[in-house]
């Protein structure tokens, strides 16, 4: 009971030298605010002016007229293969791309390729060391995409998935005849696959 009595007497005597001390502190701060130097400040004046809008209404002058206009250059026509031949592959290690195309586009109206995709170089063919190439058949949409990619020629069967992926990669500006898009079946691409010396 000592101690609780004692615990409490103390905890009122810090309790009241906190309080006394705010006291001070806050009175100390009540002070009015001591008189500094007083500073004029110059009084700024605009010089009076007439501000005026200025427009350039000048025109530039005529160009001369041409006597003849230029001569109608002709719309080159361009014979199309059955066989597009295409990049081999994005190689990997010590692999080379052999890079062989011929458009397939001819005249005007004709399918037109947009977008070629390289494929990817197999990797049990590079391990092994293989090279050749694969040819794959399909068909261009009226959209400009390709459907129906199979098999037209591969001696090689390790490049066949490489080449199918790819294929259908492939944009095309697809054909147009009387103003409507058709379907081209049998388009043919030959993927070369050769390794770096």
């Amino acid at each position: 009971m000592i101690r609780l009595i004692s615990s409490l007497v103390l905890a009122f005597i810090v309790t009241m030298a906190l309080l006394l001390m705010m006291h001070l502190l806050i009175a100390s701060n009540m002070k009015p605010p001591e008189e500094g130097e007083e500073y004029k400040i110059p009084e700024i004046t605009m010089d009076d002016r007439e501000v005026t809008e200025e427009f350039d209404t000048s025109k530039p002058d005529k160009p001369e007229e041409v006597e003849e206009p230029p001569p109608e250059v002709p719309e080159p026509e361009f014979e199309s293969p059955d066989i597009d031949n295409s990049v081999a592959v994005a190689p990997k290690v010590g692999v080379k791309v052999n890079i062989g195309g011929v458009g397939g586009f001819s005249s005007d109206g004709d399918y037109l390729p947009i977008v070629k995709v390289n494929p990817k170089y197999p990797s049990r063919a590079l391990s092994r060391g293989l090279e050749g190439y694969c040819t794959v058949s399909y068909t261009v949409t009226k959209t400009g995409e390709t459907a129906n990619i199979e098999e037209a020629d591969c001696p090689e069967r390790v490049f066949l998935s490489a080449s199918i992926k790819a294929a259908a990669k492939f944009k095309y500006k697809p054909k147009v005849i009387d103003g409507e898009p058709i379907e081209v079946p049998g388009v043919r691409n030959k993927f070369i696959f050769e390794l770096a010396e």
